[in-house]
């Protein structure tokens, strides 16, 4: 996952988004002469569609991309991208609409599926259509979920106006960017090119979810993959190429499946995260992916990643484990699985918490306390020494100490006492927490240790390591 931190979405730099024209045939796809830059998104949405068949351009080869465009033109391109039924049609009843005029189906069809529905029972067909029309048209017709719950810059929208709910949905899916990055321009006539660019954008969008910083009360938010087997395969988000920390992330679906997601949210003024645990499912509804965010419980929904013993800082490999949690109670063999064969040993524990567990090789028995947690759905073991005090000898350090200091560590008091007495470092509790020990010896040889003491079962506990002296800490 990308690291380190955030400030704000860079506000869009200004692009028109919006529209097109229908003529009679003409040139097709890849040549109109008043097209310059093809290799633009908006040059690529116009050959896309035309290419298909869903718009065209004039006889004298153009396509006049700066012209507006009307509602009965607006409603030819939309019933042909959404590829309705443009023949078997009821009549709307329009005032100025009747069967037999020029795009009567393509009107008809989107009125019968509840994309438009005119104005006093007219539909205005010669009338140039505005953006906030426009958006409207784009958000019914693509059935994209209607997104109330963030904050839009454009000032020209009216909180509680008719279209605001639809401007904020494109602007929720990245379909529109606004005229400039604090307009949105809702009277505006749209131009050819800019339909061309909305409903392609809009396409794109579909089976798109997004979600908002401000849907969880946080300022910011990043998303990451969640479980063992990360599923980059099934769905993957768009978020600032900068700043990994943005107000909005939109998931899009890639295939077929159900995957893990983990938001994580950020305050600042609290300088706090919030994780917040999803599964993404996406299916294929009529041939397009589809995708919908459950929300659940992490824990419920966890991977368990079994613990090597053979790894780990046990001094045999066990052929027998028995459990008890925090509280004394013997652990249910449901709630483990313990595999032992040919001198390696796995363990999983099925249930969050705090246990201690206290391990046999027939000959040998030793006791470890161990916290089992989850982090981003993997649910994995932590094994502690239980013991109220840490030895280091020459053997340990490989020089003999000579001197030992407690290193600052996240400005918080020190957690242990540390001392030398017979060549042998003792390290003994104060409370729980972390330390870092500074170990010298007599010939200027130099180690650090990390050490973490807590309480598990009224016993204490402790894991450590010896780290690099270059290590930031």
């Amino acid at each position: 996952m990308k690291s380190n931190r955030f400030y704000h979405i860079a506000m869009a730099s200004a692009l028109a988004t919006s529209a097109i024209v229908i003529a009679p045939p003409a040139h097709a796809a890849s040549g109109f002469s008043d097209v310059k830059n093809v290799s633009s998104e908006e040059g690529q949405a116009i050959i896309n569609l035309a290419q298909r068949g869903i718009i065209s351009g004039y006889p004298d080869g153009t396509f006049k991309p700066e012209n507006s465009i009307t509602r009965t033109q607006a409603a030819k391109i939309l019933a042909g991208i959404l590829k309705l039924d443009t023949v078997h049609v009821k009549n709307p009843n329009f005032k100025d609409i009747k069967p037999g005029d020029a795009n009567y189906g393509a009107i008809a069809a989107l009125a019968n599926a509840g994309i438009i529905s005119g104005t006093n029972g007219y539909f205005n067909p010669t009338k140039n259509i505005t953006r906030g029309q426009m958006s409207k048209m784009i958000v019914k017709g693509f059935k994209l979920p209607i997104t109330n719950g963030i904050n839009i810059p454009f000032y020209d929208v009216n909180e509680g106006s008719e279209y605001e709910p639809y401007i904020k949905t494109l602007f929720a899916n990245t379909i529109t960017k606004g005229t400039t990055p604090t307009t949105f321009g809702p009277q505006t006539n749209v131009k050819r090119s800019q339909l061309a660019l909305f409903v392609v954008r809009a396409e794109k969008a579909q089976g798109n979810v997004t979600v908002f910083a401000s849907q969880f009360k946080q300022d910011y938010i990043y998303a990451s993959y969640g479980g063992i087997k990360p599923a980059e395969d099934i769905f993957t988000w768009v978020e600032d190429e900068e700043d990994y920390m943005t107000e909005s992330i939109t998931i899009k679906p890639l295939k077929e499946g159900t995957g893990k997601l983990v938001i994580t949210g950020f305050k600042e003024d609290t300088e706090e995260f919030l994780d917040v645990f999803y599964l993404v499912n996406v299916k294929n509804v009529n041939g397009k992916l589809q995708t919908t965010l459950q929300k659940v419980k992490e824990e419920d929904y966890a991977d368990n990643l079994p613990l090597n013993l053979k790894e780990s800082n046990l001094k045999f490999v066990p052929t027998n484990v028995s459990i008890q949690t925090a509280d004394g109670q013997a652990l249910s063999p449901e709630l483990y699985n313990f595999k032992s064969t040919n001198n390696s040993a796995t363990l999983s524990i099925f249930k969050n918490g705090q246990y201690m567990i206290t391990f046999t090789n027939g000959t040998q028995q030793q006791t470890m306390a161990a916290i089992v947690d989850t982090y981003d759905f993997v649910r994995s073991i932590d094994l502690y020494q239980v013991t109220d005090e840490l030895t280091f000898s020459s053997s340990d350090l490989s020089f003999e100490p000579t001197h030992v200091a407690l290193e600052k560590f996240n400005s918080e008091p020190a957690a242990v006492k540390a001392s030398i007495k017979d060549k042998t470092v003792n390290v003994t509790p104060l409370t729980e927490g972390t330390s870092i020990l500074h170990i010298t010896g007599k010939n200027g040889e130099t180690a650090y240790l990390y050490i973490e003491f807590l309480k598990i079962a009224n016993k204490w506990a402790t894991s450590f390591d010896f780290m690099d002296d270059s290590e930031d800490y």
